[in-house]
């Protein structure tokens, strides 16, 4: 029994006991927002690093292409114009899936999530893979404009969709999967992008068309799943909502207001759900949305995208072991994973704002150091290549401990429930305006000023932060505390600490 508990406290601390809990009562639930979070994100990381390992193979299908169909002969910089067009097409996809995001909401986020939009993502890939058949390059980024529009949209529903079925005890712990979904599906993705794998210039058609394999799973579990007892509350639809409370809880009562209330106490009440514009009118929903734009954008801005996307083409630049290059995507994915696990812990403990802000000035460290080690590299010093491989973990480190996870889950905090589909719509456009911005100029600019480039991260990310120093609230325990539960913590007082944090009753919080 001793070993059992070791996990756990290791990861999550004096809050351990909570958790484990949660997760014996609603192990249904937890199970199933796992796996639905997994095979909806795993997508996105995916198809974020796809074109990485396999960069010469699929760049030499895109160029030969346009010249034997346009007759246009590309020069080496059109050709990092073109290639960077390419991989910046899934942000553009994401961009409108952004746009997206409030006219499907009516649809409720289950549905989108699992439904329409792994129709998306079958089309888009089947695309790509048709193809290399039809020797027609616009057809592969025409797909991959859909997979960025699966991305957009799965980006914003899969965190609505959570806040609307998890238990409010690890709602943050869980919000932290979402990032780890992402890095397990960038570690597939550049695992089976491997030349050996289906990486070469016959098999890479295999690649491409694999997550849709994934989107007839979750078309096929769409049908075995009911809508959140949430959404369906919200059309007035009660009987379906008693049904899909037992099925998610395993709530067993005759009494069906009973039955609702017990949901309500174990998921807080998303209410129906303000528009972009209608928020925005609110000045301090406005501001929190604004807040989260910010933390969105310092996620990308950190270097996060432009790593994923562009990682070989990093350390080819440095000479770094020609041998190990193709390998490092996959490596790092994996390593992502493994430091994300004390952030289950630290989302909960030590709370959202000082996570985010100490990673954050890790990662202009990191940058600063990936910068220097860049320019002593062109000097032909050979240690200075694994200098920059010691820069790279160290933004590894600084980016899944803090900011990474934290910024999927955070834009939704800092406003009321009402105002959650807006925020998060609008921080997932920012995050793909910057993916576009960053992938798009980072690898012509690489080219040109080599290591000067990682200015276009170390600049924004420093203003950013500063922003945020001053005005990013604290925002976990910002949500509405039922009286009889404000008596019981003030009879406890100090000895609740440690679990619970400070409880100050007249200090106003955002919601």
């Amino acid at each position: 029994m001793k070993t059992s508990a070791a996990v756990p406290n290791a990861i999550f601390g004096q809050n351990s006991f909570m958790i484990r809990n949660v997760v014996e009562d609603q192990g249904k639930v937890v199970f199933i927002c796992l796996i639905t979070v997994l095979f909806s994100i795993l997508p996105v990381g995916y198809n974020i690093v796809l074109l990485n390992v396999p960069e010469k193979v699929i760049q030499s299908f895109v160029f030969d292409n346009f010249e034997n169909i346009f007759g246009l002969k590309l020069s080496p910089t059109e050709e990092s114009l073109v290639w960077a067009l390419t991989v910046s097409s899934q942000g553009v996809g994401a961009l409108i899936g952004c746009i997206l995001v409030a006219p499907m909401s009516k649809f409720g986020a289950k549905h989108v999530l699992m439904c329409y939009n792994n129709v998306i993502l079958i089309v888009g890939s089947l695309l790509m893979f048709v193809s290399y058949w039809m020797a027609f390059p616009i057809a592969f980024i025409t797909g991959r404009i859909l997979t960025g529009v699966y991305t957009g949209l799965a980006c914003a529903f899969a965190p609505l969709y959570l806040q609307q079925i998890i238990p409010k005890n690890i709602k943050g712990s869980m919000s932290c999967f979402l990032h780890i979904a992402v890095c397990f599906g960038s570690s597939l993705g550049a695992i089976f992008s491997l030349p050996f794998m289906f990486g070469s210039d016959t098999t890479w058609p295999i690649l491409v068309v694999l997550p849709a394999v994934l989107g007839l799973i979750m078309l096929s579990a769409s049908y075995f799943i009911p809508d959140t007892p949430n959404n369906l509350l919200q059309l007035g639809r009660y009987t379906e909502a008693i049904e899909s409370i037992k099925f998610y809880y395993d709530i067993e009562d005759s009494d069906e207001d009973e039955i609702i209330k017990e949901y309500w106490d174990m998921v807080p009440e998303m209410p129906e759900q303000l528009s972009l514009c209608s928020a925005f009118m609110n000045s301090s929903i406005r501001r929190g949305i604004l807040l989260g734009m910010v933390v969105s954008a310092t996620q990308i801005f950190s270097g996060s995208m432009v790593s994923i996307s562009y990682s070989t083409e990093m350390f080819s630049a440095v000479s770094f072991v020609d041998i190990l290059v193709p390998f490092l995507p996959a490596l790092g994915s994996i390593i992502s994973i493994l430091l994300t696990i004390p952030a289950l812990r630290w989302v909960e403990t030590r709370g959202r704002r000082p996570l985010l802000l100490k990673t954050l000035m890790f990662c202009i460290a990191a940058n600063v150091f990936l910068l220097m080690f860049t320019l002593l590299s062109s000097e032909k010093s050979g240690w200075a290549s694994w200098g920059f491989a010691a820069a790279f973990f160290m933004y590894g480190v600084g980016y899944n401990l803090g900011v990474g996870p934290v910024a999927y889950f955070l834009p939704a905090e800092l406003v009321p429930p009402e105002a959650a589909s807006a925020s998060l719509g609008a921080a997932v456009a920012v995050n793909w305006i910057c993916t576009i911005t960053t992938t798009l100029f980072y690898y012509p600019l690489s080219k040109t000023i080599g290591g000067w480039s990682y200015l276009i991260f170390i600049i924004p990310t420093s203003l950013f932060s500063m922003i945020l120093w001053r005005l990013l609230p604290e925002t976990k325990f910002h949500y509405k505390i039922d009286p009889l539960e404000i008596r019981l913590l003030t009879d406890l007082g100090p000895s609740i600490a440690p679990n619970y944090g400070t409880l100050d009753l007249d200090e106003p919080t955002l919601f």
